[in-house]
């Protein structure tokens, strides 16, 4: 009697927990997240809109990771013509769900949908050093296609190739499958700790950067590049601006940061290497240099004009003292004046001329890509001024 009392006790109390636990698809539904998402992929879905419907589909798997859902995005991708993905997705179905009475037509469909792009497939053979590296294409959700080295079919298109192993760097690369010819990727992936970081802070959004030749991406960059220790050499480019190109020197473990401000000039920016483009003033640069030029030329000659008149002037006064002839005092109104003239004239000419050989010099010269210049002006030991030019070339 004892024991009876026991278990009916027992029993008793798995009931109570069972009545008041949840179970997994009441805490799934009670997600308000997960219901957005598929409510929104249903609806894209019965309007038609089934490229959104499967990325909506995807998201809510992200969410709750339902086997159903894997189902939903390989229906979707078969109505947007995507049978390469409905071909992915319905297979990873039949796998998360063995037991589903669904199985059978889903494999049917999925022989059905080979055989439409059979013959459409071509061949991608991936090694990686080192070996056993964990190999995915575009997108680690879909699923990993096995471990280097290996051999799959892809159709015709743009693919990255992906290959992961626990202590180096991940390693990608882009690809372009032609119909009937396969391709081989050859990844090697770096240690993590002969690594280092280079964060990139450009002026321009959407330039295109790219590092030892071979394109990275749009600015901004989503994150840090993650590089092998050494050298490597920057670039950066965008339609209307100067390209950039620099040498980094990355360090293991340690964040590098490189400041991109491209020139506003097309043509201009640091060119390494740069050659070519004639120099002097047929080099096609602009022609207000040589207007400003002139006009400093011209207001020298100006300036030597009034100042022999001021000379003059200064000699019939200094032989009236001589004679001791009265002097009128607009006659030393006017050699003020003139020696006035004169300085501003000789002055101002001399820093237009000044001005625009500076000006020639950064626009099409010598200095177009490299120097610096200084321009001022300084007094002399008389007492006067002179325009001083100084810099490196």
């Amino acid at each position: 009697m004892k024991f009876s009392r026991t278990w009916a006790l027992v029993l008793g109390l798995v009931g109570a927990l069972g009545a008041t636990l949840p179970t997994t698809d009441a805490v799934a539904q009670g997600n308000p997240q997960y219901a957005e998402v598929k409510g929104k992929a249903r609806q894209a879905f019965s309007e038609g809109r089934f490229e959104d419907a499967a990325l909506l589909f995807r998201e809510a798997f992200d969410i709750e990771p339902r086997s159903s859902l894997l189902y939903n995005i390989g229906i979707s991708y078969e109505k947007a013509g995507n049978v390469q993905s409905a071909i992915v997705f319905y297979e990873r179905y039949v796998q998360a769900a063995p037991e589903s009475p669904k199985n059978p037509a889903v494999k049917r469909k999925v022989l059905e949908l080979k055989q439409q792009i059979g013959d459409k497939y071509v061949e991608v053979s991936v090694e990686t050093m080192p070996a056993d590296a964990v190999v995915f294409v575009d997108d680690k959700s879909k699923g990993a296609m096995g471990t280097s080295p290996l051999t799959f079919k892809l159709l015709p298109g743009s693919y990255t190739v992906i290959a992961e192993k626990q202590g180096y760097e991940p390693a990608r690369q882009q690809i372009r499958l032609d119909p009937g010819r396969g391709a081989n990727v050859a990844l090697r992936l770096v240690s993590t700790d002969r690594v280092g970081a280079l964060t990139l802070f450009i002026s321009e959004s959407g330039a295109q950067v790219s590092v030892n030749g071979s394109p990275v991406g749009q600015a901004p960059l989503p994150e840090p590049l993650r590089l092998p220790a050494g050298n490597h050499e920057i670039g950066v480019m965008k339609p209307g601006f100067g390209p950039f190109k620099q040498i980094v020197t990355v360090k293991a473990g340690q964040d590098e940061r490189l400041t991109v401000d491209l020139s506003g000039e097309s043509g201009g920016g640091d060119i390494a290497g740069g050659g070519g483009g004639g120099g002097g003033g047929g080099g096609g640069g602009s022609i207000w240099p040589w207007v400003v030029t002139g006009l400093g030329v011209a207001a020298i000659g100006g300036g030597v004009v009034t100042g022999l008149s001021a000379q003059n002037l200064h000699d019939q006064l200094t032989e009236k003292r001589a004679n001791r002839q009265p002097i009128a005092p607009q006659d030393i109104d006017t050699g003020s004046n003139l020696v006035l003239m004169t300085n501003a004239l000789l002055i101002g000419g001399g820093a237009l001329v000044a001005g625009g050989i500076t000006w020639w010099l950064f626009d099409s010269g010598p200095l177009a890509s490299s120097g610096s210049t200084s321009l001022g002006i300084v007094p002399t030991a008389d007492g006067g001024s002179m325009v001083q030019l100084g810099g490196t070339f």
